[in-house]
């Protein structure tokens, strides 16, 4: 049987916005064990966004701060980001299934571990799911 590309390997991460990124940090770290492993600040136009992600075992979080944090219509928990192998096949298989992305090819972030790329869309209730390339 032919190994297909673009498969989902895994949960790559759950997105958690936070008013405070700090003190998130220093919750998740002293109250329940986790450890901060990457932080990066992206320039946008509303101001910075500061990243951090947690990690406690094979669970990792994305805390995000961003100007407009608490006006997110997605509420606090904003997406689940799923790893894919290939972010390119795994668009295009998806998009053949029906799904709709919002924005038409992946967005890529140099800065974000040696580069990352990731698409989002919406499950059937309106919920932010992401795919997750590393590169």
């Amino acid at each position: 049987m032919e190994d297909k590309k673009g498969k989902i390997t895994g949960l790559a991460h759950i997105g958690v916005f936070v008013s405070d990124i700090e003190r998130s940090i220093a919750y998740y770290s002293s109250m329940l064990d986790f450890k901060c492993y990457h932080r990066v600040d992206i320039e946008d136009k509303n101001g910075t966004v500061r990243i951090a992600f947690i990690r406690n075992g094979s669970c990792v979080i994305e805390l995000v701060q961003t100007p407009d944090a608490m006006q997110k219509t997605d509420g606090p928990v904003d997406h689940i980001a799923l790893d894919v192998d290939d972010i390119d096949a795994a668009m295009a298989n998806l998009k053949a299934k029906g799904v709709q992305f919002e924005t038409k090819e992946p967005i890529f972030l140099p800065t974000m571990f040696s580069g990352v790329k990731y698409a989002f869309f919406r499950g059937p209730d309106g919920e932010h799911l992401e795919i997750n390339q590393l590169l």
